[in-house]
């Protein structure tokens, strides 16, 4: 199996794309540890010229993942059909597209036998519940086969529930609609223009977790859906004694400092004396939590400090770049 992961616009969500970090670890690992357990070994990464040495230091050319890893990279935006099109001569018959804000549990094997049984040009997962994502709202016949999407429908005037998550399987064939070597949006102009000529588009609404990373907000929120497992991504470090405590490698816990459940405590981080980390709180990797501390539903970034007899909760800090105060 194949997977075409698509970089992330920063304008429509939070920075950092596949390289967010979740649990102090970055989404694309994640993922790849989801696709390659499902049987995908072939990787077409595409993704703009400022992200792509990031990428590439991280991944490699995918052999220590088990996989096989090609870069698409340009200089200029070409939309998600439009990048697809570029990747054309990279994809097999059937293919995985994947949005980088869409972080989800789908399993990519049972929806690519969907997409076969059917025969369809392309398959949209979709998520119920809601009224709003930026890759549009969906409409199905009884027979799940896709009758209309509209791209950024307000939640008053969406003409279902159904959520497109960014998650498609596609089938080569499909391509020969998009045009080449312009702006081409798979959401506003491919699939419409394949709806409206009949082509198959199926609808497939999996039965796991998906939440679309698009504000601070729900950045946090499936932080806590992780740490509740209730979104089943591993998270790094040790779990003492099943007791919803992570702690990262070559970490350092002071004395007397009280680790509230469920909580993440990354790798080589201090936690200085007398600190109260938690609940729902990840610090991450090298970061130094000062003595008398007290935290709680906070994610602090890689490399920070938190001074002595601090003060933090219900805060998130640098969701790639910004720092941002989560509404909760």
């Amino acid at each position: 199996m194949q997977a075409l992961l698509l970089g992330s616009d920063p304008a429509a969500g939070l920075p950092g794309g596949w390289t967010l970090p979740i649990a102090n670890r970055p989404w694309i690992e994640h993922w790849i540890a989801q696709g390659r357990e499902q049987g995908i070994v072939d990787l077409v990464v595409a993704v703009g010229m400022q992200d792509e040495m990031d990428i590439r230091s991280l991944l490699g050319d995918g052999t220590r993942y088990g996989m096989r890893i090609a870069y698409l990279t340009g200089s200029e935006p070409l939309g998600t059909a439009g990048t697809i099109k570029l990747a054309e001569p990279l994809l097999q018959e059937r293919f995985i597209v994947l949005h980088a804000d869409a972080v989800h549990a789908f399993r990519l094997d049972d929806l690519m036998a969907y997409h076969a049984e059917r025969a369809a040009a392309a398959t949209i997962c979709l998520t119920p519940g809601g009224r709003y994502s930026p890759h549009g709202v969906v409409t199905v016949d009884s027979e799940s086969e896709v009758l209309s999407l509209v791209p950024g429908p307000s939640p008053h005037n969406a003409p279902s529930n159904l959520n497109n998550s960014g998650v498609y399987m596609m089938s080569k064939s499909a391509l020969s609609l998009i045009p080449e070597g312009r702006y081409v949006s798979l959401e506003n102009e491919t699939f419409p223009l394949l709806i409206g000529n009949g082509s198959k588009i199926s609808g497939y609404i999996p039965d796991t977790y998906c939440m679309l990373t698009t504000t601070p907000e729900s950045y946090v929120q499936l932080h806590w859906d992780l740490l509740d497992r209730r979104l089943p991504l591993s998270i790094s470090g040790t779990e003492m004694n099943e007791r919803g405590i992570w702690i990262g490698k070559g970490a350092i816990i002071g004395k007397g400092v009280l680790l509230v459940p469920p909580v993440v405590i990354g790798d080589y981080a201090r936690i200085g004396d007398k600190a109260i980390v938690g609940p729902y709180t990840v610090i991450g990797p090298y970061c130094t939590v000062g003595q008398g501390a007290r935290i709680s539903r906070t994610i602090v970034p890689a490399r920070s400090a938190v001074n002595d007899s601090s003060r933090l909760s219900e805060r998130v800090f640098g969701s790639g770049a910004t720092v941002a105060e989560a509404s909760l």
